[in-house]
């Protein structure tokens, strides 16, 4: 027998470090920003700056990993961004 005390809800009970709630909020602030740096970064290519271009769809594929990570759960803490 196992001296470890369980939780009521038993051991596939998860706790959640923010709420659900706060995810969809999250993901979609993040969401946009992978938007705006996505069209930016083809503008910027279309326009002849290659290395904007370039700059601007590594910050997207960057903003889209951790819009990934929350909505699966796994960022640790959410990150709030907004730049005006």
């Amino acid at each position: 027998m196992s001296s470890e005390a369980q939780s009521p809800a038993g051991p596939a009970a998860e706790v959640r470090p923010y709420s659900q709630g706060r995810r969809t909020g999250y993901s979609l602030l993040w969401a946009a920003w992978t938007v705006v740096l996505t069209i930016g970064g083809f503008v910027a290519l279309a326009n002849g700056s290659v290395f904007a271009g370039l700059i601007g769809l590594t910050l997207a594929a960057l903003a889209l990993r951790y819009v990934w990570r929350i909505w699966t759960w796994q960022a640790k803490r959410l990150i709030f961004f907004i730049v005006f």
